[in-house]
């Protein structure tokens, strides 16, 4: 009987350090990059709501470099599930921006949308919301 109770004491702390582990505080940069990215993705729905072309344009392209910045940090995780969702993030705002551009208000819809997605699945997969409200990697 010892046995098996010392096994599941061993399991029960591997599951319970692997927890521990899965959760990490995000490094200032990508902290950095994600509030950007927030601040941006707020000002593109403000623009493609009231049908601003031009300021969508421009934050769509100020969301292609963020969405890069975001894939070089999980290139070099090598988390491909991330680096699918950040990918998916550049080329819709690369969509959306060309969309902007040709006035045309169908594709800039349907390109915001799924730039919107995108943050979604991701935070979904990698975010972990703490009770202060802050977030962290899991």
């Amino acid at each position: 009987m010892r046995g098996k109770h010392g096994w599941l004491a061993l399991g029960a702390t591997a599951v319970f350090g692997l927890t521990v582990i899965a959760s990490e505080k995000a490094p200032e940069s990508y902290v950095k990059n994600m509030k950007d990215t927030n601040a941006e993705a707020a000002e593109l729905r403000k623009s493609v709501e009231v049908k601003n072309y031009d300021a969508t344009a421009q934050h769509a392209a100020t969301l292609k470099t963020l969405f890069a910045n975001t894939l070089s940090f999980w290139e070099n995780r090598k988390t491909d599930d991330a680096v699918g969702f950040a990918k998916a993030g550049i080329k819709a705002a690369t969509d959306l921006e060309a969309a902007a551009k040709e006035k045309n208000e169908e594709g800039v819809t349907a390109s915001a949308k799924a730039l919107n997605a995108t943050c979604k699945s991701c935070h979904d997969a990698h975010r972990e919301r703490l009770p202060d409200g802050s977030s962290e990697i899991k």
